[in-house]
C-alpha cells in the first residue's frame, strides 16, 4: 500500500490575522465596535456588498494600541488582508488598517512597539 504525500498532515481550516487600526484624527475612539466598522468598511468598499460578506471573528482586541486578533477561514485570509490594505476613511477621517502578522495557529497576546530611531 502506497504512502499517501498527505498522511499525517491535518489540514487548518482557519487562519488567525492581527490587524492594527491606525487612527488619524482624535474624533474617532479605539473601540472593538470601530475595528469591527473598519473591517467591514473595507471588505464592503473593495468586494461589494455580497463579496463583503465573509465571516470572521474577533478574538482579542486591545484598546489602547487599537491592535486585534482575528479568526477567519483560510480561504478568506488573502481577501481581508487586500482589504484591509485599501482602507483609508472611516465615517470621514482618514485611517488605515495594517496587517502585522497572521499564522494558522494563535498568536500570543503582546503589545508591539515600534522604535523610533
Amino acid at each position: 500500500m502506497p504512502a499517501s504525500k498527505s498522511r499525517g498532515r491535518r489540514k487548518l481550516g482557519h487562519s488567525f490575522i492581527r490587524l492594527n487600526l491606525i487612527l488619524d484624527s482624535s474624533k474617532l475612539k479605539s473601540t472593538e465596535d470601530l475595528f469591527a466598522e473598519a473591517l467591514d468598511t473595507a471588505l464592503t468598499t473593495l468586494y461589494g456588498v455580497i463579496g463583503g460578506a465573509l465571516n470572521w471573528d474577533l478574538v482579542e482586541f486591545q484598546k489602547n494600541s487599537c491592535i486585534a486578533i482575528i479568526q477567519c477561514q483560510k480561504s478568506d485570509e488573502e481577501r481581508i488582508w487586500a482589504a484591509a490594505s485599501f482602507l483609508t476613511q472611516l465615517k470621514g477621517s482618514s485611517c488605515r488598517l495594517r496587517v502585522l502578522e497572521s499564522s494558522p495557529s494563535l498568536l500570543p497576546a503582546f503589545d508591539l512597539v515600534e522604535s523610533s530611531a
